[in-house]
C-alpha cells in the first residue's frame, strides 16, 4: 500500500512539474510576443518615414505624384524577401499558422520570424493595404513553435505553444489580452481544454504587461486604440437598423474575401517572375492613394488605416468619400497581398466596417434623427461585424472591439449584427478568408472549435500497397487455410485479368455452414457489392460512402479505372490513424 501510495505521489509531482514547466515557456512566449510587437509596430513606423520622409523629400519637385512609386519601390522589397528566403511570409500569415497547427505539427520556420517582419513592415510602411495583425500572429506562433522545437516538445505542446504566440503576438500590439486568448482557440487551436487554455491566457497576459511597459516607457497612451464617446441604444426600435447594418456588412464581408482571392487569381495567371508582381501590385496601389488624394487632400487607402477611422470618428470624412473608402479599400487590401504583399486583413477589415458602419449610420440618423443614435456607434459597431463576417470567428470580433474602444455600452447592437454578419457569409460562403487560402492547397480546415479529424487524413497516408488477393476460382477450404496462416480476416478479390470484382471476409464466411465449405468456391459467397475508395479521399469521404454499413474492409482503386487494384485498409487502420491523430 505504502509503494503504491510512494508512486502516485511521484506521477503527481511530475505531472505537476511538468505543468509548472510549460507555463513557464508560456511566459517566455508572452515576454517574446511583447517586445515583438512593439518592436514590429516601430519598424513599420521607421519604414514610413524613410518611404514617406526621406524618399519624399527627395522627390518633393514631383509631389503629390511622385506616392505612386512609393508602393511599387516598397514591393520591390518585399517581393525578394518572400521569394528567396521565406515564401510562407507572403500574404496574410494567420492561415499559414492555421496549416502548420493542423498538417504540420505546430512546426513553423524560425527564420518565418525575421522575414516576415521586414517583409510586412517594408510593405504596409511603403503604403501597401494591409493590417499588422496577420503579421504578428504569424511572428508571434513562429517564435513559440520555435521554441517548442529546440526544447523537443511534442506535437500536441508545440501546437498549444503556437497558440501561445499567437495570442500573444494580438494582445501585445492592440492591447486587447481577452481576445487575443479567444483568436487563438477559435482560429488556431480551435478547441478549448483547460490543458491548453491555461498558457494561452498566461502568454496573452504577459504579452500584454510587456507591451505597456514599453509604451509607457516610450510616452505612448495605452488605453484604447479608438478614443470615442459611449453609445448605446436610443431607443428600443433602433436594434431593427442594427440588423439591416448585419446583413450590409455580411455583403460587404462576401465582397471582400471574394475580391481577395479574385484578384490573387488574376495575379497568378500573370506569367512574370514571382517576385516582380508585388511591385506591380504596389504601383496600383500608388495610383489608387494618389487619386484619393487628389480628391480628399489624404490617401486613406494606404497603410493599416487607423488613422482615417479616427478621423472619420472626429468627423471629418464626409458620407460620399466614407461610402467610396468601402470599396477602394476593398480593392487596394484584394491587391496588395492578391499580388504577393504581405500583411494582415483585420485593420483593413475594421476600415471597412468603420465606413460602412458610418455611412450607414449617416443616413439613418438623417432619415429617423429622433430614434437612432449619431453614425459614430453604427461606424462602430459596423467595425466588428465585416471582421466576424469574414473570419466567423464571433467572440473574438466583439471582445476585440469592446477591448479597443471600451465601450461597453453598445455590445447589444455589437453582439447582434455580428451574428447577422457572420450567418449571411456562412450562408453564401463555404469559408473564411482564412480557410479559403488553404482549401485552395488541398488543406480542409474544420469551422467548428475542434477540428474534424477525419478530413485531415487522407486514403492514401494509411493504405496498404502491397495488397494480398485471392482469385474467385479459389476453394473456400484454401481460403481458410490462407486466413489462418496470415491472420487477415479480408481479401479483395481479382479475376484471372487481375481485376477487382469483389471481396470476401470473415462475415461473408459466417452465412456458409461449415460443412458446404468443401463445395464451395469465393465466387460463391463474395461480396460484389463493393465500397471502394480513391487514394485522394479524406477519411470522412470514405465514412459518408458506408453510411450505416456494417463494412470493415476496403479496396482503394484507381480514379480512373475501377478494376485497378492499387491499396487496401481496413477498419482498424482507420481507427490507429485517428488515435495518432489526436495523440498528435
Amino acid at each position: 500500500m505504502e509503494k503504491v501510495e510512494r508512486e502516485y505521489q511521484k506521477k503527481s509531482q511530475l505531472i505537476t512539474s511538468n505543468i509548472v514547466f510549460f507555463n513557464i515557456l508560456a511566459i517566455i512566449t508572452g515576454i517574446a510576443c511583447g517586445f515583438i510587437a512593439i518592436g514590429f509596430r516601430y519598424l513599420i513606423f521607421g519604414f514610413q518615414d524613410l518611404f514617406f520622409i526621406r524618399v519624399g523629400n527627395l522627390l518633393s519637385l514631383f509631389y503629390p505624384y511622385y506616392i505612386v512609386i512609393i508602393p511599387a519601390i516598397g514591393g520591390i522589397f518585399v517581393g525578394i524577401l518572400t521569394y528567396y528566403f521565406a515564401p510562407e511570409a507572403k500574404g496574410h500569415g494567420v492561415p499559414e499558422v492555421m496549416a502548420a497547427v493542423t498538417v504540420h505539427g505546430g512546426k513553423i520556420r524560425p527564420r518565418v520570424v525575421a522575414i516576415k517582419a521586414l517583409a510586412s513592415s517594408i510593405c504596409i510602411g511603403s503604403g501597401g493595404s494591409a493590417g499588422r495583425e496577420g503579421p504578428i500572429v504569424q511572428m508571434g506562433s513562429a517564435t513559440g513553435s520555435t521554441i517548442a522545437q529546440k526544447l523537443g516538445l511534442n506535437p500536441y505542446q508545440t501546437k498549444v505553444l503556437v497558440a501561445c504566440g499567437a495570442a500573444g503576438g494580438i494582445a501585445g500590439t492592440f492591447n486587447t489580452p481577452i481576445a487575443g486568448v479567444l483568436f487563438a482557440l477559435e482560429l488556431i487551436l480551435r478547441e478549448v481544454k483547460i490543458k491548453s487554455l491555461t498558457p494561452i491566457v498566461i502568454s496573452s497576459v504577459f504579452a500584454t504587461i510587456i507591451s505597456r511597459i514599453l509604451l509607457a516607457l516610450l510616452g505612448v497612451e495605452t488605453t484604447f486604440i479608438f478614443e470615442i464617446p459611449q453609445y448605446s441604444l436610443k431607443t428600443p426600435v433602433e436594434i431593427v437598423f442594427y440588423l439591416i447594418l448585419g446583413f450590409v456588412t455580411g455583403t460587404v464581408a462576401i465582397v471582400y474575401t471574394k475580391s481577395l482571392y479574385g484578384i490573387e487569381d488574376i495575379f497568378d495567371r500573370i506569367k512574370i517572375p514571382e517576385f516582380v508582381k508585388p511591385s506591380i501590385g504596389g504601383l496600383c496601389i500608388g495610383i489608387i492613394g494618389l487619386i484619393v488624394m487628389l480628391y480628399t487632400g489624404n490617401p486613406h487607402v494606404f497603410g493599416v488605416g487607423y488613422e482615417s477611422i479616427e478621423l472619420l470618428f472626429d468627423g471629418k470624412i464626409i458620407f460620399a468619400v466614407a461610402f467610396a473608402l468601402v470599396f477602394l479599400k476593398i480593392v487596394a487590401t484584394s491587391v496588395t497581398l492578391g499580388s504577393g504583399g504581405s500583411g494582415g486583413i483585420f485593420a483593413p477589415s475594421l476600415f471597412m466596417g468603420a465606413m460602412t458602419g458610418g455611412t450607414f449610420g449617416m443616413a439613418i440618423h438623417k432619415i429617423f434623427p429622433t430614434i437612432t443614435t449619431s453614425f459614430e456607434a453604427y461606424a462602430t459597431v459596423g467595425m466588428a461585424a465585416v471582421f466576424a463576417g469574414v473570419s466567423r470567428a464571433i467572440l473574438t470580433s466583439i471582445v476585440m472591439i469592446f477591448e479597443m474602444t471600451g465601450n461597453y455600452a453598445i455590445i447589444l447592437p455589437v453582439m447582434f449584427a455580428c451574428v447577422i454578419s457572420s450567418s449571411l457569409y456562412k450562408f453564401f460562403m463555404e469559408e473564411t478568408i482564412y480557410t479559403m487560402k488553404l482549401k485552395r492547397r488541398g488543406i480542409i480546415v474544420e469551422q467548428e472549435m475542434d477540428i474534424n479529424i477525419m478530413k485531415t487524413i487522407k486514403v492514401k497516408d494509411i493504405m496498404k500497397k502491397d495488397v494480398e488477393t485471392v482469385t474467385e476460382e479459389l476453394p473456400i477450404s484454401e481460403l481458410l487455410n490462407k486466413i489462418m496462416e496470415t491472420g487477415h480476416m479480408g481479401f479483395p478479390v481479382v479475376d484471372k485479368n487481375n481485376k477487382l470484382i469483389g471481396i470476401i471476409t470473415h462475415s461473408d464466411l459466417e452465412k456458409v455452414e461449415v460443412k458446404g465449405h468443401s463445395s464451395l468456391r469465393v465466387k460463391d459467397i463474395m461480396t460484389r457489392n463493393l465500397i471502394t475508395a480513391y487514394p485522394g479521399e479524406t477519411l470522412e469521404d470514405v465514412l459518408e460512402k458506408i453510411g450505416e454499413r456494417e463494412i470493415s474492409h476496403f479496396p482503394v482503386v484507381d480514379p480512373k479505372d475501377s478494376g485497378k487494384l492499387i491499396g487496401f485498409f481496413t477498419k482498424g487502420d482507420i481507427i490507429r490513424a485517428y488515435t495518432q491523430k489526436r495523440v498528435e
